[in-house]
């Protein structure tokens, strides 16, 4: 399949797959942590990482989602991050806490793909610590379709978030645009 005609899809899959075979190799996954460093100098230090692995470091969501990765390399099935956002926010209860809905508000008033990713970070280590997974190569194709499609995303994850999955199952994002393919 030609690199212009390959899905978001197709590329997550073939990019975090790449990630997972790389998982057991601590020295590539703490190179890659250097993606999402508060030092944009430090990030080229994973550039060759990623590019090893088939990604383009030239796409922010190449370099997130490798970085989040090595942050936090247990994956899920869930269908949006908004769910992942849920688990987080319920822990062991049924009510999401309030600091979390806080949180989220942020997370969906991210204008660029930089400013997701920025947030990301945070929500990345939080489910380390409580031990959830995420969906990398939902998230992935997330990241890659923001520039067009953020409305779209932000909707999908809400009502993941708020309507406890009820309406989580993802909408097709359209591909009309030729950017998105």
């Amino acid at each position: 399949m030609s690199e212009t005609k390959r899905t978001p899809k197709d590329r997550a899959a073939d990019f975090v797959g790449a990630l997972r075979r790389a998982c057991n190799d601590r020295g590539k996954l703490a190179t890659l942590r250097r993606g999402l460093t508060e030092n944009p100098r430090l990030h080229v230090d994973a550039w060759p990482v990623i590019a090893s692995l088939g990604g383009d470091i030239g796409q922010p969501a190449y370099v997130a989602i490798a970085a989040l990765f090595a942050i936090h390399p247990d994956e899920s099935t869930a269908r949006s991050f908004g769910e992942t956002c849920r688990r987080l926010a319920q822990g062991d209860s049924k009510d999401i806490a309030k600091s979390f809905e806080h949180r989220f508000r942020r997370l969906l008033a991210c204008d660029s793909v930089e400013d997701v990713i920025g947030q990301l970070r945070s929500w990345i280590r939080l489910a380390a610590s409580k031990g959830i997974g995420v969906n990398y190569e939902s998230l992935f194709a997330d990241l890659w379709n923001w520039p067009w499609y953020s409305d779209d995303i932000r909707i999908k994850w809400a009502k993941a978030f708020w309507q406890s999955g009820e309406a989580a199952v993802p909408e097709a994002i359209p591909t009309s645009n030729p950017a998105f393919v």
